[in-house]
């Protein structure tokens, strides 16, 4: 980890720190402290179990380089250091499949040398995920003083309703979370026009999808229509100079929390009802039975790949070559876009309008049970699989069988297609790979100091942590079953 990096973040947890002394009350504070605890418990990681753990897989990892199955600049010489030298061996993988073009590339992840760059990545990331506690942490909406951001929001809503009571935005409360978009609960002054409590849902300056939020709403309409769990959309803005993005309002889905984070170690599912599997596969077959996308067009953000997945991970790879400053150790990635690009799935698969981003860290839940889904920035035209995947790998399989999950789907008129088990191991791969580029983004800000909050801290180092850790689980199980 770089020198400044490291400064960066403990200045930030110094802010943090400070922030949360006097009151740890809100949940939104709460949300801070566990990232500050997750960012916390890598950088103690990297100081004592780290160099061990290192020194007990380089030998492997050496091994690997030793008869690589395809040729690359020379790999430096040892320093001495377990962890440094850990991380040239796996950035030598990363650059000599790099390196490779794509016809070669066929022939090397079907290479028993690709089986072992796998496997020792899965290792290693599954030895350093089991050094680590874990730390489940709820998130929910608090008060976080958006004085100005209330004004400005009442103001709008006067010029643009002009029936409404003077200074209308009772309160603006930022809601933990949201490295997409920036999500507000918002309560008004009783009025005969507009619900008196209502979701703000805005653009971010650094955003990672490329999406916009005004485009939301008229997918949001159409999936309202289907009679899915959605908040109902109210008004879109497009001009972004009202509260410095475009932004959508929604009906706030009420006495709901959030469902939790993205990875399944970081929340206690035994809180969810039964019924709660069973209705989110209802959800994705009800989804997948649009054939076309509502707006007419995609939503304009990176996930938008056109026909061919592989345009998508293209884009990707692409988006990953231009980070600066990656984290030190990134060998998973490389290893998916390798994997990923060499191993796609039929041309003819089914295409409708997937959600893109289905999981825990998308859905709110009442009394355990699903009450909403939420965050459709990534929706378009795409293969119902990888909506499957991307509930399936973090989620769903920890709640039903394979066998429960395909036979409840089709009682919901899913089409036997969507669930093909290559299509599913290959967007499992590719769902965190296209995660893990996102968060490597906010690493990328915080070295470079764009960003100093302690949640884009934790999106580039724990986060991502993880994802490395979830593509090589995934990879190494679509290499056995294959």
């Amino acid at each position: 980890m770089p020198h400044d990096f490291l400064g960066r973040e403990l200045a930030s947890l110094r802010q943090t720190v400070v922030a949360l002394r006097d009151d740890l009350k809100t949940s939104r504070n709460r949300e801070f402290a566990a990232c500050a605890g997750r960012v916390l418990a890598r950088m103690q990681f990297d100081v004592t179990s780290a160099p061990a753990l290192a020194a007990a897989h380089l030998a492997r990892w050496r091994r690997l380089n030793a008869c690589a199955a395809v040729a690359d600049a020379k790999l430096a010489p040892d320093s001495g250091d377990s962890l440094r030298d850990l991380y040239a061996q796996a950035a030598h993988v990363s650059s000599s499949l790099d390196s490779v073009e794509l016809d070669e590339r066929r022939a090397v992840v079907a290479e028993p040398w690709f089986k072992e760059a796998v496997a020792a990545t899965r290792d290693y990331l599954q030895a350093c995920e089991q050094a680590l506690p874990t730390d489940a942490a709820a998130s929910a909406a608090v008060d976080a003083g958006g004085g100005t951001q209330r004004e400005r929001l009442s103001r709008y809503l006067e010029a643009r309703y002009p029936e409404l009571p003077a200074d209308v935005v009772r309160s603006l409360r930022i809601v933990p979370g949201g490295r997409g978009k920036e999500t507000s609960l918002v309560e008004l002054k009783p009025n005969a026009l507009l619900p008196s409590r209502l979701v703000l849902r805005r653009d971010l300056t650094l955003g990672v999808t490329g999406s916009s939020a005004y485009a939301e709403f008229p997918l949001l309409q159409a999936v309202d229509a289907l009679g899915m769990p959605v908040p109902k959309p109210l008004l879109a803005e497009q001009d972004p100079s009202h509260l410095g993005g475009s932004f959508i309002l929604m009906t706030e889905i009420q006495d709901a929390q959030a469902g939790g984070e993205l990875f399944a170690e970081l929340n206690d599912l035994t809180q969810l009802a039964p019924s709660f599997a069973p209705a989110l596969v209802k959800a994705l077959a009800t989804l997948h039975s649009v054939r076309h996308h509502p707006s007419g067009t995609e939503l304009g953000g990176h996930a938008s790949g056109g026909t061919d997945p592989l345009d998508m991970v293209r884009g990707f790879q692409a988006m990953f070559r231009d980070i600066t400053h990656k984290p030190p150790m990134h060998v998973a990635t490389d290893l998916g876009f390798a994997w990923l690009l060499a191993s796609p799935p039929p041309q003819d698969r089914p295409r409708r309008l997937v959600h893109g981003d289905v999981g825990l860290h998308n859905v709110l839940v009442r009394d355990g049970e699903l009450a909403a889904i939420l965050d459709w920035e990534l929706a378009h035209l795409g293969d119902p699989a990888e909506d499957i995947a991307y509930a399936w790998s973090p989620l769903l399989r920890h709640l039903l069988s394979w066998e429960e999950f395909t036979q409840r789907y089709r009682e919901h008129g899913g089409d036997a297609q969507a669930y093909d088990r290559h299509a599913v191991a290959w967007y499992s791969v590719w769902a965190h790979t296209r995660n893990s580029v996102y968060v490597a983004m906010h690493y990328d800000w915080a070295a470079k100091g764009q960003r100093a909050d302690i949640e884009c801290f934790n999106a580039g180092t724990d986060f991502f942590a993880r994802t490395q850790y979830y593509i090589a689980r995934e990879l190494d199980e679509a290499l056995v079953r294959n």
